[in-house]
């Protein structure tokens, strides 16, 4: 009778922990159900732009579609969304109203960006030589001082890529701080020595969508002192 019982007993446990298994917890959710939000919009809104400007959005969640009208969306990513004019934004007050689901089906609910809109810019941007660290040109730079290179453009930029980085066998980090600056790190303990030639190699584009009109950054380093 007891071996009975016992074999009742754990018969009983087995049983319950197979509908526990079989039934998953029965406390864990059908999929993502958080809705996106947009974290941010590069220029942000109530600042001016031209009216061939492209808007960068940021979201919280991947997007699966985002829709703003009057306006022509590419996804990138899903969180890093650019949102350009279909021809040019009208003149004047503009008020954009971004609408879109994530990829899991969960919709944003409705944003509203303002914007003053300038006439449009044909300008291509450039390297702002007299900001960047160290000056673009110079000569004579102390290579003790450079621990980081800083490359500043004369406008806010959409994109910004170091295509290339003389000498040649040194090991960088670069970093577009998506506004008007490039920031390049060195890698591994590199460092310049002097009489070195530091050149760098760029490309980019403007909000509008100009190319740069400078495409190479550089500065020299101080002769050895005999």
């Amino acid at each position: 009778m007891k071996k009975l019982l016992r074999f009742s007993a754990l018969l009983t446990a087995a049983l319950m922990v197979f509908i526990m298994v079989g039934c998953g917890g029965g406390d864990e959710e059908e999929g993502d159900k958080t809705p996106p939000t947009l974290t941010a919009a590069t220029p942000p809104s109530g600042a001016e732009i031209a009216a061939n400007a492209s808007i960068t959005l940021v979201f919280s969640e991947k997007m699966g579609a985002v829709t703003v009208a009057g306006g022509v969306v590419t996804l990138g990513d899903g969180k890093n969304v650019t949102v350009a004019p279909a021809g040019e934004w009208p003149a004047g007050s503009a008020t954009l109203i971004v609408t879109g689901t994530d990829v899991a089906g969960n919709e944003l609910a409705s944003q509203t960006l303002s914007y003053t809109i300038k006439a449009a810019d044909k300008t291509p941007p450039d390297i702002d030589k007299a900001k960047c660290d160290p000056e673009g040109g110079s000569d004579g730079v102390d290579p003790a001082s450079v621990t980081a290179v800083k490359i500043v453009f004369t406008e806010t930029m959409k994109d910004v890529k170091v295509a290339k980085f003389e000498p040649s066998d040194a090991k960088v980090d670069a970093k577009f701080d998506g506004d008007k600056t490039v920031n390049i790190a060195f890698l591994g303990g590199y460092k310049l020595s002097n009489e070195m030639e530091i050149a760098v190699e760029l490309t980019g584009t403007d909000l509008a969508g100009n190319a740069l009109a400078t495409t190479k950054y550089s500065f020299a380093t101080m002769k050895k002192e005999e």
